[in-house]
């Protein structure tokens, strides 16, 4: 029997592990999103990888082209050893294994040299895909911890981040998302009716609280766990937002902590918009044609954040203009994993 290929892109994050399947000739995609908590063990990471063989190995010829921000995980002794770790779950499988980096593109697992090419690099497969087909662009991708911005000029990414560190001295990353930042980490305090509401920094309640409160976010995107383990109910987001203010919630107070949110919010879109101004500012304040992408869980943030800066905006998906199709998650939620299976198909098909 001859053996299709099937094109597997991997985002091993340390919270959550991403993949997007396409198979050769075809135009539908699936991807999901894995909570599989690097930090406490390589196990589960594992037996995905291994259920992925299992699934697939009989009738294709299963393609891995693999990128990553786990290896940051204090799993690992270092960045170089998280790297290898995770890479070595591949390496025992008959497949076809290649990693993703800055400076090769994709290229086969055996033939990489160097961790620092590889590592925390998988923002940069969405400069590599949008670069062909944007000339001058901000993209921004809010996903439940971070925020990436990628920026092209002239088709080329003009970004200066090689690492997190160079990422967050540059602003081109924040460490700041939608789901599972600490609210106290977004603001130190709130000021509503004359009156101050200090927070208290301890990790009682999330974004994923704000936003969910606020109906920003839809059920199928919030894949996090919540602060106490609690469910994603209402009542409980309410209850875990009060205890940040050194309240117990009741009912009399829902009018308040809702307002509370609403200032919490607007404090988080001013902290994107100054980011997305400063580049601006920096890199594109000769460019008239500058165009926004916006991807990941925040992408309805996004949207909102240009429409009332009056930036031209567009989604990832609209930008790409393509016929793929998508059977599981959103692509927007999976860009990097979902652009590098279609990178690692381009350079099979």
């Amino acid at each position: 029997m001859n053996k299709k290929n099937l094109y597997i892109g991997w985002d091993i994050g340390g919270a959550h592990t991403k993949y997007t399947i396409i198979k050769e000739n075809s135009l539908i995609l699936s991807s999901k999103i894995l909570p599989l908590r690097l930090w406490k063990s390589l196990s589960p990471l594992k037996t995905v990888i291994d259920d992925m063989y299992k699934t697939y190995s009989k009738k294709y010829i299963i393609n891995n082209a693999i990128s990553m921000s786990g290896e940051m995980c204090d799993i690992f002794i270092d960045r170089k050893h998280g790297v290898e770790k995770i890479l070595s779950l591949f390496n025992r499988k008959k497949m076809n294994n290649s990693i993703y980096s800055w400076k090769d593109d994709i290229l086969p697992i055996s033939e990489y040299k160097n961790h620092k090419h590889i590592a925390s690099m998988n923002w940069h497969i969405i400069a590599k895909y949008l670069g062909l087909i944007k000339k001058n662009a901000i993209a921004i991708d809010l996903g439940s911890t971070t925020t990436d911005f990628i920026l092209l000029k002239n088709s080329r990414c003009i970004n200066k981040r090689v690492d997190d560190y160079t990422g967050l001295l540059s602003s081109e990353l924040l460490y700041s998302g939608v789901l599972r930042t600490p609210i106290f980490s977004v603001s130190k305090q709130i000021r509503f009716n004359a009156q101050t509401y200090p927070l208290i920094p301890e990790y009682y309640a999330t974004m994923g609280d704000i936003y969910r409160v606020l109906g920003i976010i839809s059920p199928k995107d919030d894949y996090s766990e919540t602060a106490d383990g609690r469910s994603k109910s209402e009542i409980n987001s309410l209850k875990r937002i009060s205890r940040i203010f050194g309240m117990d919630y009741t009912n009399n107070q829902k009018k308040l902590i809702i307002s509370l949110s609403k200032k919490i919010m607007t404090e988080h879109f001013n902290q994107i918009s100054y980011t997305i101004n400063y580049h601006i500012n920096k890199n594109f304040k000769d460019i008239k044609n500058l165009h926004f992408v916006g991807m990941g869980i925040g992408e309805k943030i996004i949207k909102k954040i240009c429409n009332k800066n009056k930036w031209h905006y567009t989604d990832l998906e609209k930008t790409l203009n393509n016929s793929f199709r998508n059977n599981i998650d959103g692509l927007s939620n999976t860009a990097p994993s979902f652009l590098l299976s279609l990178l690692l198909k381009k350079s099979y098909e």
